[in-house]
């Protein structure tokens, strides 16, 4: 099992009210930041290139000239995937046609682009003009903040929005979606070492693997999550 799943870091929940969704995911950085990433995407600055699906600064509408794979990818300066399918549609079909030719870990390695960007254009062809904006909602501090995150997708599993333009994002309250942290928290053993801050502006850097300071943010304290 990777050690990435060990670390020390911070499993935030983000609330869209508009769109009446939250999103659950982890960071071993600064949540803001992360923040700032999320509605970068939901809101156009960054856009999705059709052949390598990076994330991308919008320039006047169309994915900038960037590098995939070592060399010049030729999604640069075309429509973004959030805008048009049609690039991603046409390389889907050369790879498909190639797979034929080719054999052994080399076709593997195709077949395994094959199915991403087939998944990734059935996402965007549904792709509706996104509504509302995220804040900060919920942050918990803990070890193991990977294992904690998967747990708590496993336990919304059924709410998960697969017509989300990106993933962890779920159909439910902010408070179904604390609960189910709490609960991947209790079964991992972790329930009492965890902290919990709410509405943070400001919260820790943990690149360092340092556990939280005691701060107030927002008006709220740092506290622990269980009783």
């Amino acid at each position: 099992m990777s050690q990435f799943r060990y670390l020390h870091g911070a499993v935030y929940i983000f609330e869209n009210a508009k769109a009446q969704r939250v999103k659950v995911g982890m960071t071993i950085n600064n949540v803001v930041d992360r923040l700032g990433h999320v509605n970068d995407m939901w809101l156009g600055r960054k856009v999705t290139c059709q052949i390598c699906g990076g994330r991308l600064v919008n320039h006047a509408g169309h994915v900038p000239q960037h590098r995939g794979s070592g060399r010049g990818c030729p999604g640069g300066n075309a429509l973004p995937l959030e805008r048009d399918t049609a690039l991603a549609e046409s390389h889907l079909e050369n790879m498909t046609n190639l797979l034929s030719e080719l054999s052994g870990s080399e076709k593997g390695s195709v077949t395994r682009k094959v199915r991403t960007l087939a998944k990734r254009i059935g996402l965007y062809r549904q792709y509706e003009r996104t509504a509302g904006a995220w804040q900060l909602s919920t942050v918990f501090y803990t070890a193991c903040a990977e294992q904690v995150e998967l747990l708590s997708h496993e336990i919304l599993a059924e709410r998960l929005d697969k017509d989300a333009p990106f993933g962890e994002v779920f159909c439910c309250s902010v408070s179904e979606a604390t609960e189910a942290v709490k609960t991947a928290l209790s079964q991992l053993g972790l329930l009492d070492s965890a902290r919990k801050e709410l509405n943070c502006e400001s919260p820790t850097d943990l690149s360092t693997g340092a556990r939280v300071r005691r701060t107030r943010m927002s008006g709220h304290a740092s506290k622990p999550v269980g009783p």
